[in-house]
């Protein structure tokens, strides 16, 4: 076997021989430690390695908005183009027929324009009643001082020149500064809004009654639905300008949207629940007929429909107030059907 030629013997260095040198100048990378006056310290700004890079802004896509805004536009252009053929039409004919048909033309328009407007105005309303839920939840957890300010504040601003303001503001004058921002929250739920709670109530149980009774003696089975829609509509007009909000057909598409979606993540089994326990809750259900126990529950429905409407129009979120109206309403819709039997 042959031996190899670049072996060499292992050589054994003392520890003294590992320490670096004192006589070896300093490089830039070592230097020797040395004392700092405290006259001549300064503070540092720390700096955070765990930092990452904001996300850069990723741009929305705006296709359907566009495709939305292009068909809006090419039916207005349709109608529009329409219109003046039917008024250039009408004035062959007769010029005062062409006058009265462009006069009921521009009162259609200025009908649409002001509808657009409150619907416009009511959209954004609602936005706001959603930010103020928010803060007021967070409100309801925290038991500081001084952050509840601003919600007052947005309160006053959008309750101004309206029916609530005086009852707001005589609240907001016997209000105790001691109070924290949850005992705040709270006693705004109480005082604040009593005549909006009361009316938008005496609303609802009013719809309920009437969309019961309605079905309960429609001989048209048919309509049944159409009718429960109509009355169901008619009342979140009214529960949305009672809580200050501008009424419109686009406040109610919207809020009828917030509303199935409520109705949809609250789930059956709380429905079925509640109304269950307003069937049981009276003695009179069980002389009831086939007929009258429909009409019974499309007022259940109805006020459920109604309540979740109070909750989303009120700018402050209070889940015991609604307990126990739906028993009452079911009460007052079997009254009406039996004395009405």
């Amino acid at each position: 076997m042959k031996s190899n030629s670049n072996w060499q013997r292992p050589v054994e260095l003392s520890p003294d021989a590992l320490e670096p040198s004192k006589e070896q100048p300093a490089t830039a990378d070592y230097a020797e430690a040395r004392e700092i006056p405290l006259e001549m310290a300064q503070d540092v700004a720390e700096t955070r390695i765990d930092e990452q890079p904001a996300p850069r802004n990723t741009p929305r896509r705006r296709g359907p908005i566009w495709l939305i805004s292009g068909l809006l536009a090419l039916l207005t252009t349709a109608v529009g183009a329409e219109l003046y053929r039917l008024i250039s039409w009408s004035s062959d004919l007769h010029p005062l027929l062409g006058i009265g048909l462009g006069v009921l033309t521009l009162l259609l328009i200025g009908l649409v324009a002001l509808e657009l407007r409150r619907g416009l105005k009511g959209s954004r309303q609602l936005k706001q009643v959603q930010q103020m839920q928010h803060q007021a939840r967070v409100l309801l957890d925290q038991r500081s001082h001084g952050n509840s300010s601003q919600l007052i504040r947005q309160l006053g601003q959008f309750y101004n020149h309206t029916p609530l303001n005086s009852e707001l503001q005589q609240a907001l004058q016997q209000l105790d500064s001691s109070y924290n921002d949850r005992e705040i929250m709270l006693y705004l739920n109480r005082h604040a809004l009593n005549q909006a709670d009361e009316a938008a109530h005496k609303c609802v149980q009013r719809y309920s009654v009437e969309s019961g009774v309605l079905v309960a003696f429609s001989p048209w089975a048919s309509f049944d639905m159409l009718l429960v829609a109509w009355r169901n509509l008619r009342m979140l007009r009214e529960i949305a300008t009672i809580y200050g909000l501008a009424p419109g057909l686009l406040t109610q598409g919207r809020l009828l949207k917030q509303l199935l979606q409520n109705l949809a993540f609250a789930g059956a089994s709380e429905l079925a629940m509640e109304a269950g326990s307003a069937l049981l809750s009276s003695s009179l259900t069980a002389g009831l007929s086939a007929r009258a126990g429909q009409g019974l529950g499309a007022g259940l429905f109805t006020a459920r429909t109604g309540l979740t409407a109070i909750k989303l129009c009120r700018p402050l979120p209070d889940e015991q107030q609604n307990r126990g109206m739906l028993s009452n309403i079911a009460k007052g819709i079997v009254q009406r059907l039996t004395a009405r039997a």
